[in-house]
C-alpha cells in the first residue's frame, strides 16, 4: 500500500499526466487524481474538494501557470503548487517561484517528480504547524495580558524578561519600566532588600506559594500571594516564572473581622458590665456619694454611654455591610415609627427648647420597623444637636410623585427631617455619609459621636432599595430626605394629620 495522496493536476496532455503518475507510484504513492484542462473546472475543483497539492503544466489554452497559481492563492493559499512542464526561462522560473510556487521541475526531469513533491509536502506541513505555533503564542499571549494576576517571567540572574498588564497594575511599573531590571529591587521593600536571596536559593528553600509582603512604585506596601516556578531548556534552568496575587484586601478583611470580634466580645461585654456598675452606684443602694462622687459618676456615666453607642454603631455598620445583619421586612405604620423616635428624643429638644413638629400621612410600609426608626431617631438627633435652642425640628412623610435618582418612575414615600441650624459646606454634602466623617473636626469633640451614624442610616435605606439625601445651606439650616419605592407603601384611605411636642 503506497502513501494516499490527492492530487489536482492541471494538464492537457494526457501522455504527461500518465508519465507523471508512473513516477509517483514508483515512488511509493497511491495518487487519486482528478485533471483539469480549463479555468472553470479549476475553479470548481478547488472549491469542492480537499487537495494535497496542485499539480500544472505551465500552459493550457487560456489559462497559464502563473495564472493558476493566482487563482489558487485566492481560494486555497496553503496549498503546495508544483508545476512541471516544457522546460521555462530562467525568468519566468523565478517568476513562479516569486510569486509563491512551491517549485518547478521541467517535463524533461519527471523522474524526479517524487523527492519534489516530497519537499513541497513537508515545507507545507511546517508552514501549517508554524502557523498552528503561532497562532496558538498569540493566544497564550492575550490570556497573560488579560490575567488579573501579576505573570511575570525573569532570567537565571532575576532581570525582568516579561512583564504583563496585571504585573503594571498590581506594582504601577509599565513593561518598559521593569523589563530589564532586578526584579527583587523593583518589589522588595527596601528595609528587607539586605536579607533577599538569590532567586534560585528563593525557590529551591520555600514551597511553591507563600504571603510575600512587596512594594508599589508609589512605595505603598501590599501583601501578595507568590508563586515562583523554574523555567526549564533541556535540563537546564533558564530562568523563572514568577506569579503575584494582591491579597490585601483579603488581609484587610480578615483584620477586620479580628477587629470586629475584639469590639464584640473584648470590649462590648465589659462596657455592659461598667454600665450596670455605674447605674447601681448612682442609686445609692450601696452607700450615700458625696456631691462631687456623684458627679464624677455622672461624667463617667455619660462617657460609657458613648463609648457604648460607638461600639455598637462600629458593629452595626460592619454587620450590614457584610451581610450578617438581616434585614426582616413587614407592614409598619410609619406614624407609628414617626411618633416613636420623636417620643424618644423629646427631652433632649426640650432641654434645648426645639420645638419638634410631626407631620404625616397614614402609610403603612413593608419596611424593617426598627431599622427605619433607627434611621429617623439618628437624623432627628442630629437635627437636634446642631439646632439652635429655641428653634424648631420637622419631621415630616407623604406620598410623592417627583423624581427620585436611583428609585424607578412612579410613587414613593418621601420623609424629611428638617431643621434651621447651621447648615452644611456644599462641599461636604456627599462626604458626610461616608464613615468617620463630620461636617468639621471639632463637632465629634463638640457634639459628641465618631461619623459613623449617617453611613449607617444611608446603609439601612439602601438595603431598602431606597435612597437618601440631604440639602443644604449654610446659615439657613438642613433637610434629609429619605425616599422608598412604592412597593413598600399601602396608603388609608384617610387624611394625614399634623402635630407638634
Amino acid at each position: 500500500m503506497g502513501i494516499p495522496l490527492r492530487i489536482l493536476w492541471i494538464e492537457a496532455s494526457e501522455a504527461n499526466l500518465n508519465q507523471g503518475l508512473q513516477v509517483l507510484r514508483h515512488s511509493g504513492y497511491q495518487p487519486v487524481v482528478v485533471r483539469v484542462d480549463h479555468v472553470n473546472c479549476l475553479q470548481c475543483q478547488l472549491q469542492q474538494h480537499g487537495w494535497d497539492v496542485v499539480l500544472s503544466a505551465s500552459e493550457l489554452p487560456g489559462l497559464t501557470a502563473l495564472e493558476a497559481l493566482q487563482i489558487l492563492q485566492a481560494v486555497k493559499p496553503d496549498l503546495p503548487f508544483i508545476v512541471l512542464s516544457q522546460p521555462l526561462g530562467e525568468r519566468a522560473a523565478v517568476a513562479l517561484l516569486k510569486a509563491g510556487a512551491s517549485d518547478y521541475l521541467p517535463q524533461t526531469e519527471v523522474q524526479q517528480l517524487g523527492l519534489v513533491l516530497a519537499a513541497a509536502l513537508r515545507q507545507a506541513e511546517a508552514k501549517r504547524k508554524s502557523q498552528q505555533t503561532e497562532i496558538a503564542l498569540r493566544q497564550q499571549a492575550a490570556i497573560v495580558e488579560a490575567a488579573e494576576d501579576a505573570l511575570i517571567s525573569t532570567d537565571v540572574n532575576g532581570r525582568v524578561l516579561t512583564w504583563n498588564r496585571g504585573a503594571e497594575r498590581l506594582y504601577g511599573y509599565t513593561a518598559a519600566e521593569a523589563i530589564g531590571q532586578s526584579l527583587v529591587s523593583l518589589i522588595q521593600p527596601e528595609a528587607e532588600l539586605r536579607w533577599s536571596m538569590p532567586l534560585r536559593r528563593f525557590v529551591m528553600r520555600v514551597t511553591s506559594c507563600r504571603q510575600v509582603l512587596h512594594r508599589r512604585k508609589t512605595g505603598e506596601l501590599l501583601d501578595v500571594l507568590l508563586t515562583i516556578s523554574l523555567m526549564r531548556d533541556a535540563g537546564e534552568v533558564v530562568g523563572f516564572a514568577v506569579v503575584a496575587r494582591d491579597i490585601s484586601r483579603q488581609s484587610t478583611e480578615r483584620l477586620k473581622d479580628e477587629f470586629v470580634s475584639i469590639i464584640n466580645h473584648e470590649l462590648r461585654t465589659p462596657l455592659t458590665s461598667l454600665q450596670g456598675s455605674i447605674e447601681l452606684l448612682l442609686t445609692g443602694k450601696l452607700g450615700e456619694l458625696s456631691h462631687q462622687g456623684q458627679r464624677m459618676l455622672e461624667i463617667a456615666a455619660k462617657n460609657l454611654d458613648r463609648l457604648v453607642h460607638l461600639t455598637n454603631n462600629i458593629l452595626d455598620l460592619e454587620g450590614l455591610s457584610s451581610g450578617r445583619i438581616q434585614i426582616s421586612k413587614q407592614p409598619c405604620p410609619l406614624e407609628q415609627l414617626m411618633a416613636q423616635a420623636a417620643a424618644e428624643l423629646q427631652p433632649i429638644a426640650a432641654q434645648k427648647g426645639i420645638r419638634l413638629i410631626i407631620a404625616s400621612q397614614e402609610l403603612l410600609l413593608t419596611v424593617d420597623g426598627q431599622r427605619i426608626q433607627q434611621v429617623l431617631t439618628n437624623l432627628l438627633m442630629n437635627a437636634i444637636q446642631f439646632s439652635r435652642p429655641g428653634s424648631r425640628v420637622w419631621l415630616e412623610a407623604e406620598v410623592s410623585r417627583a423624581g427620585v435618582p436611583g428609585l424607578p418612575e412612579g410613587p414613593h414615600v418621601l420623609i424629611r427631617v428638617k431643621d434651621e441650624g447651621q447648615g452644611i459646606p456644599a462641599d461636604k454634602l456627599d462626604a458626610i455619609f461616608e464613615q468617620f466623617q463630620q461636617v468639621d473636626a471639632s463637632d465629634s469633640r463638640r457634639q459628641g459621636g465618631a461619623g459613623l451614624g449617617l453611613a449607617i442610616c444611608r446603609n439601612i435605606v439602601q438595603q431598602h432599595q431606597g435612597h437618601l439625601w440631604v440639602e443644604s445651606r449654610l446659615g439657613c439650616g438642613s433637610t434629609f430626605y429619605i425616599a422608598l419605592p412604592a412597593q413598600h407603601v399601602a396608603v388609608p384611605a384617610c387624611v394625614g394629620n399634623t402635630r407638634s411636642n
